[in-house]
């Protein structure tokens, strides 16, 4: 099945009642509304709110979840689910679905149950669950800060970290150390590192749990601040900027939408703006600095 296939409400209903015999889910949701879709004889399309990470039984949305990013990526994503002593293989696959009014994309999931123990069994006091979730935090996270990574930022992670929707209202503030090469070549790397480790730290403890440190590159961190106004933003930096003093100077730029689309021009166009921001700073610290 192609994403890029569209189906009308009919045949998408031929299609959940010919798999359902042979799954445990199949259904058609859509990720940004956290919503089920039900498929009506009339053609009609009814969608019902749920919040997915109940049906798992987590406090919440996964940070793989694998519909959202079917839907942010266009094609299909599959991953194993572990609850409890069960395994379950989940298919993500985007779906174009026409009714007479509307043309929606959405996302069929297909979710599996897997019988296999030694998927549980432990080896050295880890079960292979266990490992795989540790291999997926690691992809995300900067070994040195433990911030999360570029990586993290380009699968626009952020934009649902612990919430139950989608965020299309996006803060992005983006710093750069001030002097970090001159801390390398007099204190010597490992004190760069360490300055970086307490950096990260300090900007995790200024943020809520919705939102993101990432570390952008060097000595640049991003932060991401999701379902906010501009005015919290620079309330943020300001707040930021403070506390930055225990530790280091820095100069910040920023970017903010209410209507973020999650692809990559639209997040680099923001990079940009914070970027251009950030260098207008500097120009006038350097400018401050000459007289």
């Amino acid at each position: 099945m192609e994403s890029q296939n569209c189906y009308s409400t009919a045949e998408m209903r031929r299609t959940l009642c010919t798999l359902a015999p042979f799954f445990d889910v199949v259904r058609v949701v859509d990720p940004a509304d956290t919503a089920v879709l039900t498929l009506e004889e009339d053609g009609t399309i009814r969608k019902e709110p749920y919040t997915c990470f109940c049906v798992w039984n987590k406090d919440c949305r996964c940070r793989n979840c694998t519909s959202m990013q079917a839907a942010m990526g266009n094609c299909r994503r599959t991953k194993y689910e572990f609850i409890a002593d069960n395994v379950f293989y989940v298919i993500s696959q985007p779906i174009t679905l026409a009714t007479q009014e509307t043309v929606s994309e959405v996302v069929l999931e297909i979710v599996s149950h897997v019988s296999d123990q030694l998927l549980l069994e432990k080896e050295d006091g880890m079960s292979l669950a266990e490992r795989l979730e540790a291999i997926q935090e690691k992809l995300y996270r900067d070994d040195l800060t433990q911030a999360f990574n570029r990586r993290y930022l380009n699968e626009f992670t952020f934009l649902h970290r612990g919430m139950e929707r989608i965020s299309f209202r996006i803060g992005l503030i983006l710093l750069d150390l001030r002097q970090f090469k001159a801390v390398n070549d007099t204190l010597g790397h490992l004190a760069g590192d360490q300055m970086l480790e307490e950096v990260a730290k300090l900007l995790r403890s200024h943020v809520r749990a919705q939102d993101s440190v990432i570390r952008f590159g060097g000595d640049e961190f991003v932060v991401i601040l999701t379902e906010c106004d501009e005015s919290t933003v620079l309330r943020k930096i300001k707040e930021l900027r403070a506390a930055m003093d225990q530790v280091a100077c820095a100069d910040f730029g920023y970017a903010y939408t209410d209507h973020f689309a999650a692809d990559q021009s639209f997040l680099l166009s923001m990079l940009d703006q914070a970027d251009q921001r950030m260098y207008a700073e500097k120009r006038r610290q350097a400018a401050h600095d000459a007289h």
